[in-house]
């Protein structure tokens, strides 16, 4: 009787411990989303700050800075609502990985070229003053992609119960 009390505590700690799990990463999904959306949203309103900022990096041709601008914004509203919704957040977390990996990848090169650039990542042009921190700081938002994207893809997650049909007896 005593050890069947002790496994009945087991499962309730097991349970409260995964319910925890699951609302500390629904609110890290949709505070991301969130922030996708936000970030989109200032920057849409100063697309041709953007721009400047991508022909800066002086990595692309001119000519490709309105168009890379704009399909950045398109990709981080896709991927902040797609962190929104359940069923869409895994392909959201990949898109938005690479995303920010794209991120830190161009201020990393950014800095070893010696380059002295502004930065339009929230959607308000500022100066970069710490390249460590800058890039420490996106580092931040790609571990947190990747624990999102761990989270949607683990064993466990369906949102549908499979059943096996047996048409035999047609």
């Amino acid at each position: 009787q005593e050890s069947r009390g002790l496994g009945d505590v087991y499962k309730r700690q097991v349970m409260l411990r995964e319910k925890i799990v699951r609302t500390c990463m629904f609110l890290l999904r949709v505070g991301m989303g969130g922030f996708f959306l936000f970030v989109a949203g200032r920057k849409l309103l100063h697309l041709d700050q953007l721009q400047a900022t991508i022909d800066r990096f002086s990595i692309f041709p001119e000519a490709w800075g309105h168009p890379l601008a704009s399909l950045g914004v398109a990709c981080e509203i896709v991927v902040g609502l797609g962190l929104l919704f359940r069923r869409t957040c895994a392909g959201a977390a990949l898109l938005g990985s690479a995303l920010t990996f794209t991120f830190v990848a161009l201020f990393v090169q950014g800095w070893i070229r010696g380059l002295s650039l502004s930065c339009n990542c929230i959607g308000v042009e500022r100066e970069v003053t710490s390249y460590p921190f800058e890039v420490a700081w996106r580092l931040g938002l790609f571990a947190l992609m990747l624990v999102i994207l761990w989270n949607s893809c683990r064993k466990g997650k369906t949102y549908f119960n499979v059943t096996r049909l047996d048409f035999s007896e047609m």
